[in-house]
């Protein structure tokens, strides 16, 4: 246990009964490859990749190179505004727009994937204005969907204790139903059909994550097709948060470039733009809006919107390696295969445990979902004593505070032996909660 007295750091929203539970030992130290050694000494599988960012693990050469000897070179240069960019950060914007789907040519930087989905949402509601339409203020999401959190990007999340904890917060933002919700699926998406009865006139934007991170529910091709055509036919900015399954997570760049017939109007990216080594992230938008944010803006109507560190040279130069490797090391190819492995271990993990009633995984992005055999679903708790059984056993993974399921992200380079090693801790974990073992550690019998 911490005294209080001695922790400075604010780190949880219930913070007493938190350090109640912690010790020294279990503060993080070291880390290497695809795990994590804490202060006690004991190693894990990082199958979280921190908070789902580090996606190329821990110590890659490459970024740590490129971070080191841009330091060196010019470690800040401000590109906010009507300042002067650094050449890496212009480098940057060309590197990454290579990788895009067609027509997405223009990328400003973030800090943050909250940060980006509220400039995303700012800079839709700004061409509105601009256009002479005030009316068109509203912004559609999804429940359960995932957006970050704060005023803006915690609003159109879809987990409504995050619209209330701290009073107003965005205006005009609705949510609907997603295709995995009960009773959906009748041909018309909850999306379209609350949009249509609101008024899609009155409707600026539409946010969604293709791959759904509460729960990893994977939106199909013909659903996310649907609602592009929609989208395009009544003039509403479709936009595709790819925080979590950019850069390499679903094995591509982006979802959206694996499906040829949706281009969204925006993406937003983070997370694995830097592979979690320094803070970045990006809206991406198509020639169609650039050139309209051309055409409406004046020196007395430019869109203000930024902050100090977006487009920070040293994120610059890290996200430009992270490309490398995902283009020319074999990541990529790495996470098609390894999603195999993974899908095929966990369907004998699931022959031996009922009780895993759902396997949905894309790429490297799978969700776990709990239940009694032809009973109740497990409650968040429930699942949250799994996730520590399963770090008992030496694999760290996420638990969700609302939606019960467990979500495996393990780094994109993974082997196949380190796929089998999460497997079994997970079939031991499940056998452990199943007999009522709790793990032998404070913070873990507290936290669970």
């Amino acid at each position: 246990m911490i005294d209080p007295a001695d922790y400075a750091l604010w780190n949880s929203g219930v913070p007493r009964p938190y350090l109640k539970a912690l010790s020294r030992d279990d503060l993080l130290a070291e880390a290497d490859g695809v795990r994590v050694r804490d202060a006690g000494g004991r190693w894990y599988i990082d199958g979280r990749s921190g908070l789902w960012n580090v996606t190329l693990g821990y110590g890659n050469e490459r970024v740590k190179e490129a971070i080191k000897q841009q330091v060196d070179r010019l470690p800040f240069a401000n590109s906010y505004g009507y300042g002067r960019p650094a050449q890496v950060t212009v480098e940057c914007a060309q590197t990454l727009v290579r990788h895009l789907p067609d027509g997405i040519n223009h990328v400003r930087f973030a800090s943050n994937g909250a940060q980006a989905v509220e400039m995303a949402l700012q800079f839709s509601r700004f061409l509105r204005l601009r256009a002479g339409q005030p009316e068109r203020m509203a912004v559609f999401a999804m429940w359960d969907g995932f957006h970050g959190q704060g005023p803006g990007a915690g609003m159109v999340t879809g987990v409504p204790y995050l619209h209330h904890q701290t009073g107003p917060m965005l205006p005009e933002v609705h949510h609907a139903p997603g295709p995995f919700a009960p009773g959906a699926g009748d041909g018309v998406s909850d999306l379209e059909r609350h949009i249509t009865d609101f008024g899609p006139e009155r409707v600026t934007a539409v946010i969604v994550e293709p791959v759904v991170g509460e729960g990893g529910h994977i939106l199909s091709p013909e659903y996310l097709g649907s609602l592009a055509r929609f989208c395009r036919r009544h003039d509403i900015h479709l936009v595709f948060d790819e925080v979590v399954t950019g850069m390499g997570r679903v094995g591509d760049f982006t979802r959206a470039g694996q499906l040829p017939d949706v281009t969204p109007d925006i993406i937003t990216l983070g997370k694995g733009i830097t592979s979690g080594y320094v803070p970045m992230s990006a809206v991406a938008i198509h020639d169609r809006l650039y050139e309209q944010l051309h055409d409406r803006t004046t020196g007395e109507t430019a869109l203000s919107v930024g902050s100090t560190n977006d487009g920070h040279a040293v994120a610059a130069a890290a996200a430009i390696a992270v490309m490398g490797v995902l283009s020319e090391d074999g990541v990529l190819e790495n996470v098609r295969q390894r999603e195999s492995d993974l899908v095929a271990a966990l369907g004998k993990v699931q022959a031996q445990h009922p009780e895993l009633t759902a396997v949905r995984c894309l790429g490297l992005f799978c969700g776990l979902e709990f239940g009694e055999p032809d009973g109740p679903a497990w409650t968040p708790g429930q699942v949250n004593k799994l996730r520590m059984a399963l770090e008992s056993r030496g694999v760290l993974s996420s638990s969700l505070r609302v939606v019960p399921n467990l979500m495996l992200m393990p780094p994109l380079v993974v082997t196949q032996d380190d796929v089998a090693e999460i497997a079994g801790a997970l079939d031991g974990a499940i056998g452990d909660v199943k007999a009522g073992r709790m793990p032998e550690s404070g913070f873990a019998r507290a936290m669970g």
